[in-house]
């Protein structure tokens, strides 16, 4: 009987310690979306907002980017008018001023630190939750424990 146990937990040992790999890369691809997420926000905080010209030059690219997928041939009919919908928007365009630009950064900025926030936040409700969790079974453990059946 012993060796059954033995022999079935040497068959099972492979499988809990890919298991168990694959949660320690979880916990620190998670760890790296954080810290990539911050730095992100201080490289946005550190630059400040971005000239008028190179927000034109960025709507400019990405509008040329699209005249690009509507000549490639690759779209027609309804999707083909769409596109071409699209691009016109985005020629049409009002120019931005430096205020908006402004604007949308500092809104770009503050949305960014409440998605960091929100992750904390989670992460508090997430470990007093097992906390919780941890107290009650130990209580039922001790409750079990002490009743004489």
């Amino acid at each position: 009987m012993k060796n059954i146990k033995l022999y079935i937990l040497l068959l099972l040992t492979p499988f809990i310690l890919i298991s168990l790999e694959a949660e320690d890369k979880s916990k620190q691809s998670f760890q790296d979306r954080q810290i990539m997420e911050r730095i992100k926000l201080d490289i946005a905080e550190l630059k400040g907002p971005p000239s008028v010209e190179d927000v034109k030059a960025k709507q400019m690219e990405a509008a040329n980017d699209l005249l690009l997928v509507i000549n490639s041939g690759r779209y027609k009919g309804k999707r083909l008018k769409r596109l071409e919908m699209m691009h016109k928007k985005m020629i049409n365009r009002p120019e931005p001023t430096q205020e908006s630009v402004n604007k949308a950064h500092t809104a770009m900025v503050e949305q960014m630190n409440n998605k960091i926030k929100s992750h904390n936040n989670n992460l508090k409700n997430q470990n007093n939750n097992m906390r919780e969790s941890k107290t009650q079974m130990r209580e039922m453990r001790e409750t079990i424990g002490n009743n004489p059946n």
